[in-house]
């Protein structure tokens, strides 16, 4: 079948290699442009656009995908299926109409439909997730399914290894879906709107970390906003992000060194332990202010006055 893919990040890219990999012919890639990205706002190619060029493919990034510029392509190309993986543009009436869409999504829908699958599955305490392809409609998500790929959710991951996971899941469902299409076998199935759930962006409210809330919330909480967005707290009025926690080991200190509030900081050689509303979390990886990415030992070093008897809000 001749294919037209359209994904800009990584989650993108990991579903386009199993797509080259395959022995459909990928005739065009889409790419959102190339943007300024990091702390020095250096230009950046998406990785898609990255793995596209590695592998010899024709790639545009249009404004749109929507212009008649980009729909012209696609009919000139004679194009089977557009493929949509984490490309970041909402798809409009006269693009559906042109050609037939499916998208790679990183829930098990109905369930998570919207931008944040992996971090919401994560932050809302989910054993397993996985990947849907989908034939795209205008509403959002909503369209039938032809496919889904659980994947386990284990305390290990974070938003990134779990996003990994799930685009790999996808890149194997989009191929058994595109080979069935091809046999003229496969047909969709309409999704239980009674069961739908939504996966919004994450506000910046939502990135505090409440410490009287119980140790297992918190965990959850941070592991799905790393390694991209951060959970964070406050020390003295500064920013203090968290990146990556564990729970509290049986060598930890009892509760008892830690009695008063939550957030209160307990210090045990080179580990840290912040109280929580039910026990203690071992902070493993963190971020002050605009300094770098440190361990706990690291931060301890330098920032122990800091931290020593500190209550975190």
């Amino acid at each position: 079948m001749k294919i037209a893919f359209a994904g800009t990040p990584r989650f993108g890219a990991l579903v386009l290699e199993a797509l080259i990999a395959s022995r459909h012919k990928v005739v065009v890639v889409f790419a959102q442009p190339d943007r300024p990205a990091g702390r020095s706002r250096r230009v950046t190619l998406p990785p898609v656009k990255k793995l596209a060029l590695a592998a010899g493919l024709p790639v545009e990034q249009p404004e749109s995908i929507n212009s008649p510029e980009a729909i012209w392509l696609l009919e000139k190309l004679d194009v089977n299926i557009l493929v949509i993986a984490a490309f970041g543009q909402i798809l409009k009436n006269d693009l559906l109409d042109a050609v037939p869409c499916i998208n790679v999504h990183g829930s098990l829908l109905p369930k998570y439909r919207g931008a944040a699958p992996a971090e919401r599955a994560i932050m809302n305490g989910e054993r397993e997730t996985g990947a849907s392809i989908m034939k795209v409609v205008l509403a959002l998500d909503a369209g039938e399914v032809f496919l889904r790929k659980k994947v386990i959710i284990d305390d290990e991951d974070d938003a990134g290894s779990l996003s990994e996971k799930v685009a790999r899941a996808g890149g194997v469902a989009l191929v058994e879906v595109l080979d069935q299409f091809e046999a003229g076998a496969q047909k969709g199935e309409a999704q239980n709107e009674s069961k739908a759930t939504y996966a919004g962006k994450i506000m910046p409210a939502e990135r505090r970390i409440n410490w009287s809330l119980p140790a297992r919330r918190i965990f959850n909480q941070v592991r799905a906003l790393s390694p991209h967005i951060g959970a964070f707290s406050k020390i003295d009025g500064k920013v203090l992000k968290i990146w990556r926690v564990a729970p509290a080991a049986a060598t930890a200190p009892s509760e008892g060194a830690s009695v008063g509030a939550a957030g209160a900081a307990v210090i045990d050689g080179e580990k840290l332990y912040i109280r929580c509303g039910d026990g203690l979390l071992e902070i493993i990886g963190l971020q002050p202010g605009d300094k770098r990415r440190m361990s706990a030992a690291e931060f301890l070093r330098g920032y122990n006055r800091l931290i020593r008897g500190a209550i975190l809000r």
